[in-house]
């Protein structure tokens, strides 16, 4: 028996064995980093609209429309005649509403504007009948950045229109003499974009 060439063909077995285990771990390591990737190309953003149009009579609806002459009120006693305002969704979103007033009416008698009640009531269209009505003071409502919006109950569906009745009442001590005037008073009704599900 050749005991040289025993020991030397067993470390040529421990090589090729070593050999073998390596290229098995390394296929392993490369099997690992096989990947595919699936791309979705060519994407855009784009929010939905909100869009808000006033109507004094429901035919003609714009971003505008020529305000009134609230009369004839007996602070304490007696408001206002009633005017009416549609407000229409124009937006695939619903409107969550707000009314505000963005600046301070000329007001030359001193009268107290925490005193003056902003006077809302939805009309059902349906039934022709003004619903519970909603009271403001119009010193709630005057802020020059909209943070002094009220939040109006409810909201507008997409394509929705709201009829609302709108006077204007004082408290017995909102003025102080013989009679009282303001005016350049400008109502500011904002619909912000509620949760749509798609």
């Amino acid at each position: 028996m050749n005991i040289p060439k025993i020991i030397n063909l067993r470390k040529r077995q421990q090589i090729g064995l070593a050999a073998v285990t390596f290229l098995l771990i390394a296929g392993g390591v490369a099997f690992a980093l096989l990947q595919s990737q699936a791309k979705l190309n060519g994407n855009s953003i784009e929010t939905d609209s909100a869009s808000l149009v006033i109507s004094p009579n429901d035919i003609t609806y714009s971003n505008a429309a020529t305000g009134y002459k609230f009369a004839h009120i007996i602070p304490g006693v007696q408001a206002s005649q009633t005017e009416h305002i549609f407000l229409r969704n124009m937006s695939v979103a619903p409107l969550a509403l707000k009314v505000g007033v963005p600046t301070a009416p000329d007001n030359p008698d001193g009268v107290d504007l925490s005193k003056v009640k902003v006077i809302l009531s939805p009309y059902d269209m349906s039934s022709h009948t003004p619903q519970t009505p909603q009271s403001f003071s119009l010193q709630s409502l005057i802020s020059p950045d909209g943070s002094g919006a009220v939040n109006y109950p409810g909201g507008l569906s997409p394509g929705a229109i709201e009829e609302f009745d709108i006077q204007i009442a004082m408290d017995a001590d909102a003025v102080n003499g013989s009679a009282a005037a303001l005016s350049n008073l400008d109502f500011v009704f904002t619909g912000t974009a509620a949760s749509n599900t798609n």
